[in-house]
């Protein structure tokens, strides 16, 4: 059986990370003196950051599912996500 490009795996950990960027972007509107539309502004950043991770879960266990070469790699974004995702509701 042929192995698969690790695509999903790259994804699941690039995914968090993508999902910070916006965070620590979208940090810019909570500095700021308070605005008409800054906390519709703020609720999309959340919203946007955890479905960032939310896609990490998805990707990092399809990665798994196709058996792809590096096998951890899926595997840590999964944790990775997992752990991101739940750091939310515990906060």
């Amino acid at each position: 059986m042929e192995t698969k490009k690790p695509i999903c795996g790259i994804l699941s950990v690039a995914m968090p990370l993508v999902g910070l960027l916006v965070g620590f972007a979208g940090s810019a509107f909570t500095h700021d003196p308070p605005r008409p539309h800054q906390s519709g502004a703020v609720a999309t950043i959340v919203s946007l950051s955890l479905l960032c991770a939310v896609s990490g879960i998805i990707i990092g266990i399809s990665g798994i599912v196709r058996r792809e070469r590096f096998r951890w790699l899926p595997v840590f974004g999964l944790i990775w996500s997992v752990g991101w995702a739940l750091s939310y509701f515990a906060a």
